[in-house]
C-alpha cells in the first residue's frame, strides 16, 4: 500500500504539457463586384417635362422586384456635345445601379445641384422647380422609388385632393374647340339669350345702356361654354366674352401646371409654387412673402 502511495504521489509531481492554443483566423477577401443585369422585358415609366423652356424625357428600367436599374435620359432641341454628355452620364448612373450602389448615394449626390437650364417645371404633379436637370431627376427618382415626398413640393394629400375636385366635375374641358354652327339672333332672341345666361353659371356682362341690334352667336362643339361677339351701332369696335365658371378656370390652370388659385392683384391664374407661398407668373406678385 504504501508503494502505490509513493507512485501515485511521483504522477501528480509531474508536469503536464501545456495545452496547444487554437487560432481561428477569418479572412474577407473583397473582389470586383458584379453586375446584376436587367431582363430583356422589363418594366419602367416614361416622364416628360419642361425645365426653364427645356424639354426633358426621362425613362427608367426596373428589376423584376420593382427596384430602379438603368435610366435614360433625352434631350429636345440640344447641341450633339450636351446630348451626348447626358446620354453617357444615364450610362454611368445605370452602371453603378447595377453593380449595387444605392441609389440613396446618387440621390445624396446630386440633388440641389445648379447650373443652366433650371427654374420652373411644367409637366411633373409634384416637381415644380428645379435647380438643374440633374437636381429634378434625382428628385423624380427619389420621390417614385425612395418615397422621398421631403424633395416634393406638391404632397400626396394635395394630389389626391385635386383629383377629387376634378372627379366632381360634371363635363370635361378641352383645349381644342371648333366652331360647327353659327347664326344671327335678333335683339329679342339675344335678349332672352343673357338672361338665361345670368340664371346659369356663365359669367354675366354688363352692357351699360347702349343699343345692341344684332348678336353674333358662336355655337361651340364638346364645350359648355359660349363665346359671344357684339356689335355697337356705329359698327366699329367688338366686345368679346367667354362665359365659364369659376371651376373650369381653376381646372384649366391645373391642367397647364399652375396651383389653381387666382392673384389678388391681376385676377389670374397662374399662380405657381414660391418655397411656402404663390407667386403670381403673370403680374409677379406674391401672397404673402418675398
Amino acid at each position: 500500500i504504501a508503494i502505490d502511495d509513493e507512485i501515485e504521489d511521483t504522477e501528480q509531481q509531474e508536469p503536464r504539457p501545456a495545452a496547444d492554443l487554437i487560432v481561428e483566423k477569418i479572412i474577407q477577401r473583397i473582389g470586383p463586384a458584379q453586375r446584376t443585369r436587367l431582363p430583356d422585358r422589363r418594366k419602367g415609366y416614361t416622364q416628360k417635362a419642361v425645365i426653364g423652356g427645356h424639354k426633358l424625357y426621362l425613362r427608367t428600367g426596373d428589376y423584376q422586384d420593382g427596384t430602379l436599374g438603368e435610366i435614360f435620359v433625352d434631350m429636345h432641341k440640344e447641341g450633339a456635345a450636351f446630348r451626348s454628355l447626358m446620354n453617357c452620364f444615364a450610362i454611368a448612373i445605370s452602371l453603378g445601379l447595377q453593380h449595387g450602389v444605392p441609389l440613396e448615394e446618387f440621390v445624396d449626390a446630386f440633388v440641389f445641384t445648379r447650373f443652366e437650364p433650371n427654374g420652373m417645371v411644367q409637366g411633373n404633379d409634384t416637381i415644380k422647380m428645379s435647380t438643374s436637370i440633374i437636381d429634378y431627376i434625382f428628385r423624380e427618382l427619389a420621390i417614385n422609388y425612395l418615397g422621398r415626398h421631403d424633395l416634393a413640393h406638391v404632397s400626396p394629400d394635395d394630389l389626391r385632393a385635386s383629383e377629387t375636385h376634378l372627379k366632381g366635375q360634371s363635363e370635361p374641358e378641352f383645349e381644342g374647340e371648333q366652331v360647327i354652327s353659327e347664326r344671327t339672333l335678333s335683339k329679342q332672341e339675344s335678349e332672352k339669350f343673357l338672361e338665361e345666361q345670368e340664371d346659369s353659371s356663365f359669367a354675366a356682362a354688363n352692357f351699360g345702356g347702349s343699343g345692341i341690334e344684332d348678336v353674333d352667336v358662336a355655337v361651340l362643339g364638346a364645350s359648355s361654354t359660349a363665346k359671344l361677339s357684339y356689335a355697337d351701332e356705329s359698327g366699329g369696335a367688338t366686345w368679346q366674352a367667354v362665359g365659364r365658371s369659376q371651376a373650369n378656370l381653376v381646372q384649366e390652370a391645373r391642367m397647364k401646371g399652375y396651383e389653381g388659385e387666382s392673384c389678388t392683384t391681376c385676377g389670374q391664374f397662374t399662380m405657381v409654387r414660391n418655397g411656402s407661398c404663390l407667386k403670381c407668373a403673370s403680374c409677379g406678385a406674391t401672397s404673402g412673402c418675398s
